[in-house]
């Protein structure tokens, strides 16, 4: 007895379906008339990333077109990695500049440079395996050779006590011309018998000035690296001679000075391969390969920043269509997750209509079926309506069907959109989809 009550209501709504549909049984579809309500259509919107939002443009009750922005999310972070990938892609360009613009003169300089260096070294060892070699055969001759090396030590010690001097001499050199180009760039202010001051100036001479403090310093460099060179050479000289004298005092190891002098020349005849090869491929330029590394780095650095800007989209929200704010769930300064609602926007001009249809009509409708709906508010009017969705799931049944004409009273819900914009539709009026006029 006390299930009834519980009972009564669902008996009663599908009574109601029965009589809507009570022209037509299960056999087919003719006279069917649904009967719902319209609504609005409604979105809800949420940012494809998640984070802290920066600012939200709207309240509830705003009308929003489509395009308009919504709200945005704090892109800091992203900001910096897409100033990072820009920064790659301007070294990458400016490696491939180079590639393509093949050896500078100076760079072939230094490489001939290098080679001739090279085969000054081999003859050096050379020379050294010579002097082992008649060491070893002629022990009598180490005496000479360390009055040959500390010979050589005065000599290299001398030429680099000149080239400091030099050296010397070119900084105060290019000193001068810095501070004369810095004296003629400010110019020179002249007080007038009548009071006040010309200033006077020189651009040609400043310019004329600036040109030789450059010079100058390229000169000062270059002879601290004459003096660096000399240098260099009385620590070799001092090494020379001490292994003079060590070979003196040690003579029996002579065979062993043979084959280090051997390996000391094997391994300078490959430094000047090496110098040989290097000043070759500048000379030749850029290799295909080299050419197209270089623009494949160049290529993967843009993509790099195109993918990273286009990201910057998913941190903007915007309306994709035209309505008005119904619901607004966040605030700027709260955060969001990714694909969290944050509103709800309304389409007036949308009007959208929920019907439930008996298990039996499902084969008769499909998803983008257009079907007349009639409006008896304003006259029994129709209107083209369009089938969104059709539920997977039925809507309720009163008890669990035991038989075929029990299952054709299980009902789905079933949503179409209208067409056609009308002002004397409001949401909320009861409609009828017609199913004879398919």
């Amino acid at each position: 007895m006390s299930s009834l009550p519980k009972q009564a209501p669902v008996s009663l709504f599908l009574l109601l379906i029965v009589l809507l549909v009570a022209c037509q049984g299960p056999n087919g579809a003719e006279g069917a008339r649904l009967t719902g309500f319209l609504t609005t259509a409604t979105v809800d919107m949420a940012p494809e990333s998640g984070g802290r939002l920066l600012t939200v443009t709207v309240a509830e009750g705003d009308a929003v077109t489509a395009g308009q922005v919504l709200a945005r999310l704090d892109d800091t972070l992203l900001q910096l990695e897409i100033a990072q990938a820009e920064a790659a892609v301007a070294e990458a360009e400016a490696r491939l500049a180079l590639v393509r613009a093949g050896a500078r003169p100076v760079d072939r300089d230094v490489a001939a440079a290098q080679v001739a260096y090279a085969r000054a070294a081999l003859a050096a060892a050379e020379v050294a395996l010579a002097d082992a070699e008649r060491l070893r055969d002629r022990p009598q001759q180490a005496d000479l050779a360390v009055a040959v090396a500390e010979s050589a030590l005065a000599e290299a010690e001398a030429r680099a006590r000149a080239a400091r001097l030099v050296a010397q001499a070119a900084d105060h050199k290019a000193e001068m011309w810095g501070v004369l180009a810095a004296d003629l760039a400010k110019g020179v202010d002249i007080p007038l018998p009548g009071g006040g001051t010309q200033h006077l100036s020189w651009p040609d001479k400043a310019a004329y000035a600036q040109q030789q403090w450059n010079l100058s310093s390229q000169e000062a460099w270059a002879a601290w690296q004459e003096s660096a060179a000399a240098d260099a050479a009385v620590a070799q000289a001092r090494t020379a001679l001490v292994e003079a004298r060590r070979q003196r005092a040690a003579a029996q190891e002579a065979t062993d000075r043979v084959v280090a002098a051997q390996n000391a020349r094997d391994e300078a005849a490959a430094r000047l391969e090496q110098a040989e090869k290097a000043y070759e491929a500048l000379v030749a330029g850029p290799s295909p390969e080299q050419m197209a590394a270089a623009e494949a780095a160049v290529v993967q650095a843009q993509a790099a920043v195109a993918a990273l800007k286009a990201q910057r989209e998913r941190f903007v929200l915007k309306a994709p269509v035209d309505g008005i704010v119904i619901a607004l769930y966040r605030r700027a300064g709260e955060v969001i997750g990714p694909r969290q609602r944050l509103l709800t926007v309304s389409q007036p001009n949308a009007l959208e209509l929920t019907v439930y249809a008996p298990a039996w009509l499902l084969p008769t409708l499909q998803p983008g079926q257009q079907l007349p709906v009639e409006v008896e508010a304003i006259g029994n009017r129709r209107f083209p309506a369009e089938v969104l969705r059709i539920a997977d799931r039925p809507e309720f049944t009163l008890r669990q069907a035991q038989n075929v004409a029990e299952r054709g009273e299980t009902t789905y819900a079933v949503t179409l959109r209208l067409l056609e914009a009308d002002p004397l539709l409001r949401p909320g009026m009861p409609a009828v989809v017609v199913m004879d006029d398919r």
